[in-house]
């Protein structure tokens, strides 16, 4: 291992660190910056024929530098979490694959990693929902403390309350699973964008106005639809995250079906992240573009399919 790889290794890890530890003692920026822990250790690694042990020293150094800044709680939460999915994601990049599956096995690796973590230090996975439950109560009592130090009346009654509390932990393990996947998206496309330069061999991101979700995920879809109509809590749980999880999947295709267009009228960037903005906060409008994500397997938006010769398509008729 030559001098200058090890100054290497040591600035990955400890930048990745600090990265880490940011989202403990900053209250917004910290998190944000945490996003992006991952992105030091692939500049690092990737590109290099010694790539694993490049990745998993500047882990194992990362973690160590967690532990010895903050304690071993946190050292274990960057383990199985950003840890795990930087190797994941040297590892996957390394041997070519497609930016779905990376971000797909990264995401789902650092969830159930990430929920065995989780259940070990509560106990059993009732008292990790009482302990979540309380965290979300604490979070909007301070909220409603905010607003009453504003003015401004309390916004929630005690039944609303109850009801939001309620459906945020059912849709817990589902907020989590799309946080981790937006999480390594935004590693990819990071260090795709600035650094780097033709290292991994292939073209990670092509045109993604053209992006399309795989065929077989309407059945998903429709599975985790019908199941919510199960009178049973468990499954119907179950299926609610798996919808809302897929549903998002078909949102990203309905965006992806705008910028096709936007691309074509030649739109300027300030008026398509405007509409973008409003269409992510505006539920009405999300659910149409998810519509329009879901449709486009028969109706064919951007004509991305060769014309059928038989009739018997909506698109035939377009």
């Amino acid at each position: 291992m030559t001098l200058r790889s090890t100054i290497g290794l040591i600035r990955s890890g400890l930048i990745t660190a600090a990265l880490f530890i940011a989202a403990q003692i900053i209250p917004i920026g910290g998190a944000t910056a945490m996003i992006f822990a991952p992105v030091p250790i692939m500049d690092y690694a990737l590109g290099h024929d010694d790539w694993l042990f490049r990745s998993v020293g500047a882990v194992a150094l990362a973690a160590a530098a967690i532990t010895l800044a903050i304690g071993w709680p946190a050292g274990i939460a960057y383990l199985v979490t950003f840890g795990l999915a930087s190797m994941i994601i040297c590892h996957m990049l390394e041997k070519r694959r497609p930016f779905e599956m990376v971000v797909m096995v990264a995401s789902v690796a650092m969830l159930i990693a990430g929920t065995f973590a989780a259940f070990a230090a509560a106990g059993s996975p009732a008292a990790l929902a009482d302990a979540l439950r309380h965290s979300l109560s604490t979070g909007m009592t301070r909220g409603e403390q905010f607003y009453r130090m504003l003015g401004m009346d309390n916004p929630l009654n005690a039944e609303t309350r109850a009801t939001v509390l309620d459906v945020t932990v059912r849709l817990s393990p589902a907020l989590v699973a799309l946080s981790a996947a937006s999480t390594v998206l935004l590693d990819l496309a990071v260090y795709w964008r600035w650094l780097d330069h033709g290292r991994i061999g292939y073209r990670l991101f092509t045109d993604l106005a053209r992006w399309s979700a795989p065929e077989w995920l309407i059945w998903v879809l429709l599975a985790t639809g019908f199941a919510l109509f199960v009178p049973v809590t468990a499954i119907s749980t179950i299926a609610l995250d798996g919808f809302v999880c897929v549903a998002t999947i078909y949102f990203c295709q309905g965006l992806a079906i705008m910028a096709f267009y936007f691309k074509m009228l030649s739109m300027p960037g300030l008026a398509r992240g405007l509409i973008y903005f409003v269409t992510a906060i505006q539920p009405v409008l999300a659910a149409l573009v998810c519509a329009a994500g879901i449709f486009d397997m028969w109706i064919d938006f951007r004509r991305l399919k060769p014309q059928s010769p038989e009739a018997g398509s909506f698109g035939d008729f377009l």
